[in-house]
């Protein structure tokens, strides 16, 4: 069989097809048979894989990579959306809070086949609609969220006492000589992160026996056609019968009501509140935030209800906030690091994909901590010299252009930044940094003490040490002309299309050696120490 497919697909010819215009190359991609478009894109060549793409519109090359891989175009969309978003939206505080819950409610996107299909609903429909509102209600959607009740396996939960469960018994043994089918049972791991991670804590004060009785009251909470993207269902054949008693409390038989009235127990708990207002506290203030603050916003959960903005606003408003001990004591993430120099550096992204490959490089894949517990928040999970490398690396990658689908124009954002600096006397060099130029000065004919100074107030509003700044511009006079811009970072797509231009942009002129000093500046800047933390 497979040499008649070789054979029959023998006559394909690669250079015919990629010479078509990229209408007519489309239908003929179309037309061919599922193995014959398998085998043809098998034998192409890097040059002929290239060629092929060449020229297709943005909906014409999703189409045919949906051809050959629909999960693989599914996945990258999935983290270009979140990406850009983040990137470009004017709602941060919502954008920041949608991370905070992504990863407080991971969902791991290679858990299996339909993960990223079910994590495309679970990002835009579960999460980012609660983000800001009730938590009660943020607990209530995740629980019957198809992506969560996949990853962690509740779909697959089946009462041992059930009528699935009798009518399986009574099937075996009317005929023993059947083949089984996979006595699944109670599955009880999302019983025990709902209360280890998501809600109580670790300390929350429930037992083992509290993770079977709550596992107990979920059954059959599942999804209708897991496998074909269907939505929550409750199968009244699958739940467990009786009363179950969780953290001391009796809840009587009544069907799904049992696992709505469990998570109504544990949003209201002042261990919740406790527990999550300490990982708030985390994320925004330090890694070891003051027990006073915590405990102000654990009062605040528990008067509103758990009204997250409530619960944010007693945090912005407290004096531990505003300590200058907790000024800048936040190490970024990875995410937070790539966005923020995107962001700062005014680019314009046109394909977001190489920036997640950057966190693949950085230990972050975008949805991909395996583990329930999400990504660490707190420094030493992101804090090494090789981790340091990395972002340098990408700082001054991105500064001088050189990521594909990725562009910062530095005269432009430079000039903008000198105007706006030269309206507001606040805004002028302060605490040794060098005196800004005119309003009216063009870019070009500044020293680089000049350009240096501008760059630290558009990228970090002059928040720049003086010994970082003698950095800066001593790297600059020790770096030759033909050397001002990095020349690789080994990071490659998965379809082996390295994400680095390594020759710059054919579309764009060669820089001046003005633009690369800029260039060089701003990585550096980039990469610094106070850039690192927010």
């Amino acid at each position: 069989m497979q040499n008649h497919e070789q054979q029959l697909y023998a006559d394909l010819d690669a250079t015919e097809i990629v010479n078509l215009t990229p209408a007519r190359r489309l239908q003929r991609l179309l037309a061919m048979p599922p193995g014959q478009l398998q085998q043809f894109r098998k034998e192409l060549t890097p040059e002929e894989r290239e060629a092929l793409m060449a020229g297709l519109s943005p909906q014409q090359r999703e189409t045919v990579l949906a051809l050959e891989n629909p999960r693989q175009v599914v996945t990258q969309e999935l983290m270009q959306e979140r990406l850009l978003r983040d990137i470009y939206s004017n709602r941060q505080l919502e954008a920041v809070m949608t991370d905070f819950w992504l990863n407080h409610f991971n969902v791991y996107i290679h858990k299996g086949e339909m993960a990223p299909y079910y994590l495309v609903s679970y990002e835009r429909d579960t999460i980012r609609p609660h983000a800001l509102g009730k938590f009660e209600d943020l607990l209530d959607a995740t629980a019957k969220s198809p992506a969560m009740l996949f990853y962690l396996d509740n779909f697959t939960s089946i009462g041992p006492d059930s009528p699935a469960a009798l009518r399986a018994r009574q099937r075996a043994a009317l005929f023993p000589g059947a083949k089984k089918g996979v006595d699944r049972g109670i599955n009880e791991n999302y019983g025990r992160e709902l209360m280890e991670l998501h809600t109580l804590g670790v300390n929350g004060g429930y037992t083992q026996q509290d993770v079977i009785q709550v596992a107990r009251c979920l059954t059959g909470w599942t999804i209708h056609q897991p496998f074909r993207g269907g939505d929550f269902q409750f199968d009244e054949r699958r739940h467990e019968p009786g009363d179950k008693i969780v953290l001391g409390q009796t809840i009587h038989p009544a069907g799904e009501k049992e696992g709505m009235e469990v998570l109504h127990m544990l949003a209201t708990s002042p261990a919740t509140a406790h527990f999550i207002s300490q990982e708030l506290a985390v994320h925004f203030v330090s890694d070891h935030p003051p027990q006073a603050l915590v405990d102000h916003m654990a009062d605040a959960w528990m008067a509103s209800n758990g009204d997250i903005p409530t619960v944010l606003k007693a945090m912005f408003d407290s004096p531990q906030f505003w300590a200058r001990s907790n000024y800048h004591a936040k190490v970024k993430t990875p995410l937070e690091y790539v966005v923020s120099a995107v962001r700062a550096s005014d680019t314009d992204v046109q394909n977001a994909m190489p920036l997640a490959q950057a966190l693949v490089r950085m230990g972050m894949p975008l949805y991909g901590s395996e583990p329930p517990t999400g990504y660490g928040d707190v420094a030493e999970d992101w804090v090494s010299t090789g981790a340091l490398v990395n972002r340098m690396n990408f700082a001054l990658l991105l500064s001088s252009n050189r990521i594909r689908g990725v562009q910062t124009d530095w005269d432009k954002l430079l000039q903008w930044s000198n105007r706006r600096a030269s309206e507001s006397a606040s805004l002028q060099a302060t605490n040794g940094t060098p005196q800004l130029p005119a309003a009216s000065a063009s870019v070009s004919d500044l020293l680089p003490s000049q350009r240096e100074a501008l760059l630290e107030q558009t990228l970090m509003h002059g928040e720049v040490s003086a010994h970082t700044r003698e950095s800066v511009l001593q790297q600059l006079l020790d770096t030759p002309a033909e050397e001002a811009a990095v020349r690789s970072f080994p990071i490659r797509l998965d379809n082996g299309d390295n994400f680095v231009q390594l020759n710059g942009s054919p579309h764009r002129p060669v820089p001046t050696l003005t633009e690369r000093q800029t260039a060089l500046m701003a990585g550096l800047l980039l990469g610094s120490p106070e850039f690192q933390h927010r």
